[in-house]
């Protein structure tokens, strides 16, 4: 019996050690002042270039938008599990304006932050509305709650992680 609790111990000394350095990093990062999250010092710019992306979006402005979304952008829809790159996002807009109408985005809450470390370090804005149109083939209203964060890096959107709630998870809405 011992040999199997020092074999368990043996299999869990390596992540212990690894988390406790890990959280030492932390708490040294910590005490130099540098939070992990903090207040984004650019949340107005930011906010702005999100509502102007979104009005883009409302008014198949597929030109404008491409002028504000960074060359490396992806897009990744966690309802689906997939990934876009810049002209698969404008691409995919483009279809579903050919098969809804009146797509539209209600006025948005918008929290800005900006992440210190890690694999999330940025700029993000994390944006609350709600999307609703008309599917053009059916004439029955669509309406669910939307929700994103968006990273931005100068006057850029680089990266938006989506998710919402629709009636039919099969759907292949954004």
């Amino acid at each position: 019996m011992t040999n199997i609790k020092n074999s368990l111990a043996l299999a869990f000394l390596p992540g212990y050690l690894f988390s406790c350095q890990y959280e030492q990093q932390i708490n040294q990062n910590d005490r130099e002042g540098k939070s992990p999250v903090t207040a984004n010092p650019k949340e107005c710019s930011d906010q702005k270039l999100i509502r102007r992306y979104l009005e883009g979006l409302q008014l198949e402005s597929y030109d404008y938008i491409k002028e504000i979304i960074h060359p490396d952008f992806k897009c990744i829809n966690t309802n689906t599990d997939s990934i876009r790159d810049c002209l698969e996002e404008l691409a995919h807009w483009k279809s579903q304006h050919q098969k809804l109408k009146h797509l539209s985005f209600s006025d948005p809450v918008l929290k800005s932050v900006r992440v210190n470390r890690g694999i999330l370090k940025g700029d993000w804005t994390l944006v609350w509305t709600t999307f609703s149109a008309l599917d053009g083939g059916t004439l029955k209203s669509i309406k669910y709650e939307y929700h994103m964060a968006i990273k931005t890096s100068g006057d850029k959107i680089m990266e938006i992680q989506t998710w919402h709630q629709v009636e039919n998870e099969s759907s292949d809405l954004h």
